[in-house]
């Protein structure tokens, strides 16, 4: 009689032992790099929103005050620690006139957002302080003259829209200008 060949019952108890082994191992790394990708996904979303808000500010800060000859108006009409309202005649018809002329941003600490004109410009906003450079150098957050403000500081802090599950917490970054307005009547 021949012997057949073939795997003992232990052989094949070791090799699924094995086995299920390196499928554990795979899946906890395919579920690392999933929850790092996650992550990874929100942090470029969170910076692309802090900065997509803070250059749209900064462009239409540093137009503040733009006029035709012959207009007089101060560039910077409300300044406060969490909200500025711009005037720019960018169509030089010698009045302000529109959402692209008159344009106030402001700091909602309540539902977490920064708007323009009323309509939510950025979510997930944990700060947005200003600070005011003013004409002799000092510095303030509530400006008594308007017209001697030389230079807006813009500080931006931004949250990730979910909890970090690593970290248990929002991701955060800080973002800061320094914009200079062209058109103030220096």
């Amino acid at each position: 009689m021949k012997k057949q060949g073939g795997f003992s019952l232990t052989e094949l108890l070791i090799v699924m032992a094995v086995s299920v082994i390196l499928l554990a191992g795979m899946a906890s790394f395919f579920s690392s790099q999933a929850r790092t990708t996650t992550m990874q996904v929100l942090t470029v979303d969170t910076v692309h929103r802090a900065r997509t808000a803070l250059a749209s500010m900064t462009k239409e800060i540093r137009m503040a005050g733009y006029r035709s000859s012959g207009t007089a108006f101060t560039g910077i009409s409300h300044a406060t620690a969490g909200s500025i309202r711009i005037l720019a005649d960018l169509n030089q018809d010698g009045s302000i006139s529109g959402s692209a002329e008159d344009i106030t941003y402001a700091f909602n600490s309540d539902n977490k957002s920064i708007s323009r004109n009323g309509s939510v410009l950025a979510e997930h906003i944990d700060s947005l302080t200003l600070t005011y450079t003013m004409k002799d150098g000092s510095t303030t957050q509530a400006p008594a003259d308007l017209s001697a403000i030389r230079k807006v500081t813009l500080n931006l802090i931004v949250r990730s829209s979910a909890i970090d599950p690593l970290t248990a917490d929002y991701k955060r970054f800080e973002l800061k200008s320094d914009i200079t307005p062209r058109n103030m009547n220096f």
